[in-house]
């Protein structure tokens, strides 16, 4: 019997809009947005700048100048990488592949004001189990494995890419370790952001995709956000009974209808209506 992984034991919270927690409810879905899409418009950008400019005095350096090829594919969305080819796909052969990044922004901040007023005022906040949240997510890498799809992006975001960065690449030149360097590379830049956004104690999911991943469990789907449409990568059967631990009510949200429907919809899915909390914050 293959032994349970047990994942990091970490409150996780989804600062969303109410329209979309009722999607995920009423859908079983959850979506990932294009990481270009996100609020900080320096996504990626911020720590591949940083990154170049530190390693390019270095660049006579055959594996820096492998890793600065491998920063230049990524910030144009290409990935080389594994992957299965022949019948069955028996053998592993690399190929460049073009992919799109999407990315589930968390916080571990609970009930937090600067929270509320920059992404969910008029919404409420999504605790996740981590463990579930975990286990569904490696469950399509794993589904996905022997098509070359790699590790999943996941862990708290780095406001301080200037105070780490060259430890970062002191650990990269020891290792050495050419096949990991694209992995290494987007794992490393889409956990980094600028300092301005360190109020968000960010934790992340982030897929490379290809849309070749896209079936039964995965959709590309769109959103209008005021005038702009953003590209989403939705999940299929995402277990929200299992998943979803509370749903915490805006501060800015005060009407007491908006609780009780909320409740109705989780008891027709046959969950507890009780981890449907109201912020403990007061304001008028």
């Amino acid at each position: 019997m293959t032994a349970k992984i047990q994942y990091e034991d970490i409150d996780l919270y989804h600062y969303t809009s109410l329209a979309s927690l009722f999607a995920i409810l009423q859908n079983e879905t959850i979506r990932l947005t294009d990481y270009r899409f996100l609020n900080d418009t320096q996504e990626l950008s911020y720590a591949t700048h940083w990154l170049k400019a530190l390693l390019q005095p270095m660049a006579e350096n055959e594996f820096v100048q492998k890793l600065l090829t491998a920063i230049e594919n990524i910030e144009q969305g290409k990935v080389e990488r594994l992957k299965g080819i022949g019948e069955d796909l028996p053998y592993l052969q690399w190929n460049m592949c073009d992919l799109n990044y999407y990315i589930l922004s968390l916080s571990q901040n609970y009930d937090d004001l600067a929270m509320w007023r920059m992404y969910a005022k008029d919404g409420c906040s999504i605790k996740f189990d981590s463990q579930k949240l975990n286990e569904f997510l490696y469950s399509l890498r794993d589904d996905n494995l022997k098509n070359g799809f790699i590790n999943l992006i996941k862990g708290p975001v780095s406001y301080n890419a200037g105070q780490d960065m060259d430890t970062v690449i002191k650990l990269w030149l020891v290792l050495h370790n050419e096949q990991m360097i694209y992995d290494d590379v987007l794992q490393y830049c889409l956990r980094i952001k600028s300092p301005d956004f360190s109020f968000e104690h960010e934790y992340r999911f982030g897929i490379p995709f290809e849309d070749q991943y896209l079936g039964e469990k995965a959709t590309k789907e769109f959103t209008l956000v005021g005038n702009t449409i953003r590209p989403q990568l939705e999940l299929k059967k995402f277990p929200v009974a299992d998943v979803i631990e509370e749903i915490t009510i805006s501060p800015f949200v005060t009407s007491e209808l908006t609780k009780i429907g909320l409740q109705e919809l989780l008891k027709s899915k046959n969950m507890s209506p009780d981890i449907v909390k109201q912020s403990s914050i007061k304001i008028r």
